[in-house]
This record gives structure tokens, C-alpha cells and sequence, in this order.
């Protein structure tokens, strides 16, 4: 397709075009492909969602949050125009989260009917696992973790060991994910692990409830280690997505992005790492809880580490599943995990960064799980 001469091209033709051009890197005709489309249909709300996220890539802050406002304004009348759309009532709660409009995301999400999509199996393999893991008696499973923390990897090997069936019950982006009752509601049959980074806020906590997440294992590591992994990850991999640039929280702007390593690095301590030390704590807070029906268990990856069949005997223990359903043989894919060191931070961190990261853990939380200055 030369120089966007696209004149018998719908515009959602012409859209998913532009989606696969920006999915494999290619910004600028993806840019100009989602103006041709916003000439075509200006009120087009997934166009205006893209030139957004383009928009933030190229440092272009106000430009790109004008685009996302006007997709809002859009995507919202979309839905009253076909209010039976779940899709476009999803679409709708992710953008007004990115933009920090909690309240109103999780009021869209109550009225939202998205059932669990299968990760790593199709629809119909999915099902199967599902079905022979409830018949035998298998809870639904939920490990909530911090990013970066190799539970990626530990989520696939616990589903293969067990045979669960693996998906998602939220939906944003870190530090919102946020669940979606309808997914909750089909996890609380069974035979189904999720692996989310949830944050403890009351929409979460009330939904985990309700829907029988008595036991959770919170999966962590040492926040320095998190620090640096996410600065490589959200470099290389979150800040390329298509929809990654939107949440502002945890993806710097473009002149961090395009600075020295060490220029992320001081962004990750001085950003990145009071939100996650935020997390922690929610978790911490619902763990003391003695009126939450809620039971908090941390685990961590240095101990995963160290002993791994330990780290899945004390797991399979603290959510009361047999061992004897645990195929010991099983080989979850191992994905997303670069180094699998413990302390590389103390190599990568300058003393400033090291200092200063310290300075925000707090002691007991630091004592808590050994780690040290």
C-alpha cells in the first residue's frame, strides 16, 4: 500500500493495518494510517486510542492525552449506542483507569460479561483442563505478585504440575489491575490459576471474597532486584506495546526512555519503586487483617530460588491441595525471566540509587523477608 492511496479500504480495514504496522515497529506509517482513519470516521475511538499511545512514544505528553480523552468521549458513546458491546465497555474501563478514573472503571467492569480468555491453550483445551481439575476436586488458585519476579515462569509450572487451566481475572495494566466479577465469578468453580498484580484496594479485596479467593499467595522479591528488571522490561518491552505507553505510573516519558541506562535507573528508584514498596504494604495490611476473611501467604523468589520443590511443597501446603496431584515431572515454560539473580542490584545500582531505594523500604518490611542494605 503506497503513500496511504487507500480509497476502497474500509476503515476498519485500514485500522488493523495500522495495528500490525505499529505492533511490528513501524510508527510512522501507522501514525499516518490512523489519521487517514480519523479522516475517514472521526469519531473512530480505537484510532484516537493508537495515536495516543503513538503520540506518548514520540514525547508528545499533551498531544497524547488529548487523544486519549477524545477516545473516552468516544469509546462512551460507542457503548450507549450498543450497550450490549462488552468488549467496547472493556476498552472503555482500561482507558479511563490509564487516566486514573478508578471509580468510574470499576463501576463499567460491574456491568462487563468478559469470560476468562485461555493463555498457552486453546478454547476447547482450556475447558478440558478446567473440567478435570474441578472433577478431582482442584480449587481455583490465585498468585498475586509484584512484576518481575520470575512468576511468569512458577504461574506455568504450578499449572502443569496441577493441570489447571490458566488465565486472568483482571484486566489494566500494573499498578491497576483490577478484577472483573464475571471472570471471578467462572474461576470459582475451579480447576482454573491466575496470575495477576493486583493491588489490595476495596474493589479487589470484596470480589476475591465473594468469590471464594480465601488463599492467596502473594508472590514477591527484593525491590531493588524488581527496580532493576523493570528497567530493562518496561525499556525493552513495555514502552513498545500498544497500549503500554498509556499508563504514565510505571512507563517513563520519552527523554528517559532515550537517555543512559543509568538516567532510567534513577527514574525506576525515584518513580518505579515507591509504587511497588505501596503494593507490598496493601498486601502486608490485608495479611494482619483479622476480620478479613482473606488469608495472605508471601512467598518470595530468592526462596523459590534456593529450593524450588520446597517453594512449591509450602505453596501446595498453605492452599491445602494433596501433593498427590502435583506431577513432579511436569515442565512449565520458563518466559520473561532474564537473569534469575538475586542481587544483581548491587552491581547495576549506583551508591546514590542504592541509597536512596534503601531509604524508602521500610525496616520491618526489610527484616520481614531478609533483606539487606
Amino acid at each position: 500500500m503506497a503513500k496511504l492511496e487507500f480509497k476502497d479500504v474500509p476503515p476498519n480495514d485500514l485500522f488493523m493495518f495500522g495495528r500490525q504496522r505499529l505492533a511490528e515497529g513501524d510508527r510512522d506509517l501507522a501514525q499516518e494510517v490512523f489519521e487517514r482513519v480519523i479522516q475517514m470516521v472521526p469519531n473512530h475511538s480505537q484510532a484516537l486510542t493508537l495515536l495516543g499511545s503513538i503520540s506518548y512514544q514520540r514525547g508528545e505528553d499533551i498531544k497524547a492525552e488529548a487523544f486519549i480523552d477524545l477516545a473516552i468521549e468516544n469509546t462512551a458513546k460507542e457503548v450507549e449506542k450498543q450497550p450490549r458491546d462488552m468488549g467496547l465497555r472493556a476498552s472503555l474501563a482500561n482507558l479511563m483507569m490509564a487516566r486514573g478514573r478508578e471509580s468510574e472503571a470499576e463501576t463499567i467492569l460491574a456491568e462487563v460479561k468478559l469470560p476468562i480468555m485461555p493463555v498457552r491453550a486453546t478454547e476447547e483445551e482450556f475447558e478440558a483442563r478446567v473440567a478435570s481439575a474441578a472433577a478431582k476436586g482442584l480449587p481455583s488458585v490465585l498468585i498475586n505478585t509484584v512484576p518481575k519476579s520470575a512468576s511468569e515462569s512458577i504461574w506455568n509450572q504450578l499449572a502443569e504440575s496441577l493441570g489447571l487451566g490458566q488465565g486472568h481475572i483482571s484486566i489494566c495494566l500494573y499498578p491497576d489491575c483490577t478484577v472483573v466479577p464475571t471472570r471471578a465469578a467462572q474461576a470459582a468453580g475451579g480447576g482454573i490459576i491466575a496470575k495477576e498484580h493486583l493491588p489490595a484496594k476495596p474493589h479487589n479485596l470484596e470480589l476475591l471474597a465473594r468469590h471464594g479467593f480465601n488463599r492467596i499467595v502473594f508472590h514477591i522479591r527484593d525491590p531493588r532486584q524488581v527496580v532493576v528488571s523493570w528497567a530493562h522490561f518496561v525499556r525493552d518491552d513495555v514502552s513498545m506495546r500498544l497500549m503500554g505507553p498509556l499508563w504514565r505510573k510505571v512507563v517513563p516519558p520519552l527523554s528517559v526512555l532515550n537517555a543512559d541506562f543509568e538516567a532510567l535507573l534513577d527514574w525506576c528508584v525515584d518513580n518505579f519503586l515507591p509504587l511497588l514498596i505501596s503494593f507490598i504494604e496493601g498486601w502486608q495490611r490485608v495479611e494482619a487483617d483479622t476480620a478479613t476473611p482473606l488469608e495472605v501467604r508471601f512467598f518470595s523468589f530468592e526462596r523459590f530460588l534456593e529450593k524450588p520443590e520446597r517453594y512449591f511443597d509450602d505453596v501446595l501446603a498453605f492452599l491445602e491441595i494433596d501433593s498427590a496431584h502435583f506431577r513432579r515431572d511436569a515442565v512449565g515454560e520458563t518466559v520473561h525471566l532474564r537473569k534469575g539473580q538475586k542481587e544483581e542490584w548491587r552491581e547495576v545500582l549506583s551508591r546514590s540509587q542504592q541509597k536512596r531505594a534503601w531509604n524508602q523500604i521500610p525496616g520491618a518490611l526489610a527484616e520481614a523477608h531478609g533483606w539487606r542494605a
